[in-house]
């Protein structure tokens, strides 16, 4: 883990850390490994289109693009130590 200098200060702390990356799991079960992330763009694009004059077409391939990202965003985050606790 890394990124910014006020993270890393925290990060320092073991109990705190623990805390974090119990958390960091359960998010990352929760949002990509369960779907729900997936599910909410899927009610995102689903309530986009009940609009009048919505553009189905470019809100699908945006969605495609976003189902992407967040399914490479799952694999990689799947396989780092911070999931695993390997």
């Amino acid at each position: 883990m890394g990124g910014h200098p006020l993270k890393e200060k925290f990060l320092a702390d073991a109990g705190f850390k623990k805390l974090y990356e119990q958390q960091y799991r359960a998010l990352y079960t929760k949002l990509l490994a369960g779907d729900a992330a997936s599910g909410l763009l899927d009610m995102l694009v689903a309530a986009y289109n009940l609009n009048d004059g919505a553009d189905a077409a470019r809100i699908a391939g945006e969605a495609g693009t976003l189902r992407t990202c967040l399914e490479t965003r799952k694999k990689t985050l799947g396989a780092d130590q911070a999931i695993t606790g390997a």
